[in-house]
């Protein structure tokens, strides 16, 4: 029994260090690679939102606001933050705001129930299924991108109330 101790006690001296050495190391080796962050510069907007037929006006948007700011929403009836923020736009409406609102994957006899029922904030509607969403990268709905011309300065992801404009008044 006593040898056993004095075994392990060799070990632990044995192996505390070359652990410690170890550890020590791989911060030395690492101690140079120091990460930065660096954000990855948005997109600027597909241009097939400016070429779609808006569903309402059966209008493409073209360039009508190639010198303006606006917002672009992406929106569906069956989403539940969607109709959180909803009211958020509408009064954004009211000041004169242009909404532009892109409808996901979403059926078009709830998308008019849904208008009908809570307003139409938008100046206009693109419907996708996909298309324009997998070009911005959406993660999800709702999700919101600041524009000024077609080039993109913000993005909101989920659903966004009056703190989240007031530097875009």
């Amino acid at each position: 029994q006593f040898l056993g101790k004095i075994n392990m006690n060799k070990i632990k001296v044995l192996i505390i260090p070359i652990v410690l050495f170890l550890i020590a190391l791989v911060i030395i080796t690492n101690l140079g690679n120091v990460k930065t962050s660096v954000k990855k510069p948005m997109p600027d907007l597909p241009d097939l939102i400016f070429e779609e037929l808006s569903y309402f006006k059966k209008e493409a948007i073209g360039e009508k606001f190639n010198n303006q700011k606006y917002l672009v929403n992406f929106f569906a009836s069956w989403c539940a933050p969607c109709l959180a923020e909803h009211p958020t736009f509408m009064k954004l409406r009211e000041k004169g705001v242009i909404i532009i609102g892109v409808n996901f994957r979403d059926d078009e006899n709830n998308l008019n129930a849904w208008l009908n029922a809570h307003g139409n904030p938008f100046e206009y509607i693109i419907r996708d299924e996909g298309d324009i969403a997998f070009e911005l990268g959406l993660i999800g709905v709702p999700e919101t991108f600041f524009v000024d011309g077609k080039v993109i300065y913000k993005k909101v992801q989920g659903p966004i109330f009056g703190d989240d404009i007031e530097e875009f008044l």
